[in-house]
């Protein structure tokens, strides 16, 4: 096991969970399309490359946004003419984080796919309430959020508009308000990498020193850092790279949930 609690693997076997989620989602496409990932680049116009390099083998970034929309695009694309129906339920309900992160970008390219977007969703939508537990609902998977994530209720577990979603790690598995949320950018190197997969939960308390929070702010967004200090009026979060703090008023917050896990790039 290395520091983070993960089993120790091969260097050329280190896949980060990023990765992961962007493998299944590349996937997915292919399934519902017909294409192979070299097909799928080029009907989208992009390079085979740009997918094989993420597919084959482990790398230290994954697909950009407006590359996910591009493959995003033409496969909806491909679907529109097509009875839903007919189109694999298991791969449609691979691809459904992501239609919720890339739908508006999509529809301003392409807004003749309208319809297939929405009998897509109501199908996803039918699959969950079928396969969900009596009295408790999906909890087979983490949801995990992005910095600029909306329309997340963490407290009550409203987590429906969660952009992806991954495995729920053991330790989480009876935490049903238990999340993950995707490091942004270099702020708190060299504890955390960009594009690290953090787990929280808010039933965990605040107590003990260097303890890493995401603030829930009412406006709309999180941020990620350590805690410096927190009073009934403000709360002050340490930055590390470049080493800075930042106060918050508490009126100004949803709540302040401990991080109690990571997972790692793939090195």
């Amino acid at each position: 096991m290395d520091g983070n609690g993960l089993a120790d693997t091969p260097q050329a076997e280190k896949v980060c969970a990023h990765q992961e989620q962007t493998r299944k989602l590349v996937g997915a496409m292919m399934t519902l399309t017909g294409l192979s990932a070299t097909g799928l680049a080029r009907a989208a116009g992009l390079t085979p490359s740009t997918i094989n390099s993420v597919m084959n083998r482990p790398v230290r970034h994954t697909l950009s946004q407006s590359t996910m929309l591009v493959l995003m695009t033409e496969t909806f694309i491909r679907l529109k003419d097509k009875p839903i129906q007919s189109i694999d339920q298991i791969a449609l309900a691979d691809l459904a984080p992501a239609i919720a992160v890339y739908e508006h970008g999509m529809l301003e390219k392409s807004p003749e796919i309208a319809p297939i977007i929405i009998a897509a969703k109501s199908a996803n939508q039918e699959r969950r309430i079928t396969n969900s537990l009596p009295g408790l609902g999906d909890i087979s998977d983490l949801p995990v959020l992005i910095e600029s994530s909306q329309g997340i209720d963490i407290l009550s577990g409203g987590f429906s508009k969660a952009p992806l979603k991954t495995q729920r790690p053991p330790f989480l598995a009876d935490d049903t308000k238990a999340f993950a949320i995707l490091m942004p950018d270099e702020r708190m190197m060299p504890r955390f990498d960009a594009g690290d997969m953090l787990y929280a939960s808010p039933a965990l308390n605040l107590a003990g020193s260097k303890v890493d929070v995401i603030l829930d702010r009412k406006r709309g967004s999180f941020i990620i850092g350590s805690l410096a200090s927190i009073d009934e009026d403000t709360i002050l979060i340490d930055l590390l790279s470049p080493k800075s703090q930042e106060c918050f008023d508490r009126s100004e917050v949803f709540g302040i949930y401990r991080i109690i896990g990571v997972q790692r790039l793939g090195r």
